[in-house]
Parts: C-alpha cells; sequence; structure tokens
C-alpha cells in the first residue's frame, strides 16, 4: 500500500489562475496608485482565496491510499482490468480524483460516503506474457479548478496476457496427435492379456501358452491389447503451418473450443506438458502455459 505525502504529491495553478493572477497584480497597482483601501481589500482577499484553494486540492490528493489487488488475464490486442483500491482516514473525504494513464481510460471517483473504494481502470496490451501496469496518475483540480495536483503510483502487480485466439482454426485431427475413445483395442499391444490364438511362424518364443500345449499338445501363442486414452492432445509437433505465434494462436483456440465443448484434453509444448484434464482450472493451466511459452525463462 502506498500512501500519498508531501514528497509524492505535486501542484501547480492551472490556466485560469494565471488570469486571476495578472487581475490581481493590476487592483494592486490601481490599489497603489490611488490608495484606495477597498482596492486593497479585494486584491487581498482574492490572493488569500487562491492560497486556501491551492491549499484545499493538495489536502484532497494527500493522505491518499493507493493499493493494488490485481490484474485480470486478458488476450493480446484487448484491454488488461487492473483493479485498484482507494482508502482514506475516516474523517477525511476525497472528491473528483481521477485515475489514468496517457492515452488510455480514466475513471473518476469519490470518497465521500465510504472511506475505501475499489475501482478498474483498463490498459491495452500489444503482447502475450507478464503485463506489467504502468504508474498510474492520480489527479484532481477540486474544488474550483484553480490548482491542479496530481501524483504517480507504481502498481506492484502483473497479469497474464494469453495469445490472440485465431476465429477459425485447423480441424480437429490436423492438431490433436492421439484421437481415440476409451475402452478402444489397440492391437499387438503389450499391456493386457488380450487371448489366446493359434500359433504362427515367427510368434516370440516368449508369448507361447505352454500350458494350452500341455493340455492340446499344439501350439498357442498369447496376445495382448492396449486401450486408447479418451483424452484428445494439443500437440505443437503436429500443426503444420510455421511461426510461433501463430502456432499459439491456433493452440488457444483450441483449448477455448475444447473447454467449451467440455472436453478432455491435454497440451504438448517443446519442453511443456499438461497433462489431460477438463475444466476452467485446467482451462487457466493450459492459457498460462500458452501465454509463459518462451517468456518464463526470459
Amino acid at each position: 500500500m502506498v500512501e500519498l505525502g508531501r514528497k509524492t504529491v505535486f501542484i501547480l495553478p492551472s490556466k485560469p489562475t494565471l488570469g486571476l493572477l495578472l487581475l490581481i497584480g493590476l487592483l494592486f497597482l490601481l490599489a497603489v496608485n490611488f490608495q484606495n483601501a477597498l482596492v486593497y481589500a479585494v486584491c487581498f482577499w482574492l490572493l488569500a482565496l487562491l492560497l486556501i484553494n491551492v491549499f484545499y486540492t493538495w489536502r484532497n490528493v494527500a493522505g491518499l491510499q493507493v493499493q493494488a489487488v490485481g490484474v485480470e488475464p486478458c488476450f493480446v490486442g484487448d484491454k488488461a482490468v487492473v483493479e485498484i483500491e482507494l482508502s482514506c482516514a475516516p474523517r477525511q473525504r476525497k472528491f473528483a480524483l481521477q485515475l489514468s494513464w496517457p492515452d488510455e481510460d480514466s475513471v473518476q471517483v469519490n470518497l465521500a460516503t465510504h472511506n475505501t473504494v475499489r475501482v478498474k481502470l483498463s490498459h491495452s496490451t500489444t503482447r502475450r506474457g507478464w503485463f506489467q501496469p504502468p504508474r498510474v496518475r492520480i489527479a484532481s483540480a477540486y474544488p474550483t479548478g484553480l490548482a491542479l495536483a496530481w501524483a504517480y503510483v507504481a502498481l506492484p502487480v502483473q497479469g497474464l496476457v494469453y495469445p490472440q485466439p485465431l476465429a477459425r482454426s485447423f480441424p480437429e485431427h490436423d492438431l490433436t496427435a492421439q484421437t481415440s475413445q476409451d475402452g478402444r483395442e489397440i492391437a499387438g499391444g503389450s499391456s493386457d492379456f488380450g487371448g489366446v490364438r493359434a500359433y504362427q511362424v515367427g510368434d516370440a518364443p516368449k508369448h507361447l501358452h505352454w500350458g494350452k500345449y500341455a493340455q492340446t499338445g499344439k501350439l498357442y501363442t498369447k496376445t495382448f491389447v492396449d486401450y486408447a486414452s479418451h483424452a484428445l492432445w494439443l500437440d505443437w509437433d503436429s500443426l503444420p503451418m510455421p511461426g510461433v505465434e501463430v502456432r499459439l494462436s491456433h493452440l488457444c483456440s483450441q483449448v477455448l473450443e475444447f473447454n467449451q465443448a467440455q472436453r478432455h484434453y491435454g497440451l504438448k509444448l517443446p519442453g511443456v506438458t499438461v497433462e489431460p484434464g477438463q475444466g476452467e482450472a485446467h482451462q487457466a493451466r493450459c492459457l498460462r502455459a500458452l501465454a509463459l511459452f518462451g517468456v518464463e525463462d526470459a
């Protein structure tokens, strides 16, 4: 949490203030020239109002406590939403606080009825991986607009930016290295006993069924089968298109499609394997692997 204080809040007069100062200067010259007490009073009254306004404008920003809550994940090209918590002392009130980034969205906040408020501010993204929000500018011209007080706050949070999914991805059989139904037998396996058949020339001696030979006097061979998994694999090596970002975009599209269809799938990337699963948590793991591919080590 960051608290804005004397060393972090800056203040400058606005353009109308410069005009008001010019007016005060002219009134002061008139008062000196004509020795008019009433003009003196108006001149110093305006100057006092200006100084009081500067103080209240600075006070409206000073004492504000800023804390970054988190960043919502997004896709490349979308806007990352940053949640920020603003708070102040119980007896303080803050009005017309403007939170913004240059050339980005802004939001105005009042802390009048509550001492703690959470706001969301969005920032555009241009690349995948970790998004680190830049310093946010908190400014206010309250109460009269004759002065502008502002401060910059660094937000110690980061969020994930996923690859941009393509609107149209490759057919499913092009992206899955293994696509099979649960319980389907694969002949010639080595895991489970599948039965006995008549001996054929070339069968391995270790597969001969000697018990059957003792009963019948004829040679029989034991057969084995494997059972294919029902999981779908999204495999980097099975993609036909070149380019890292294009492949990641296609895989991102498939992850979203498979999750929407409630399918059981896994993800294989060079050096990274996400075991098959399903659900929102599994989708988040796959999207995280895609977002940080080639980025995490750097």
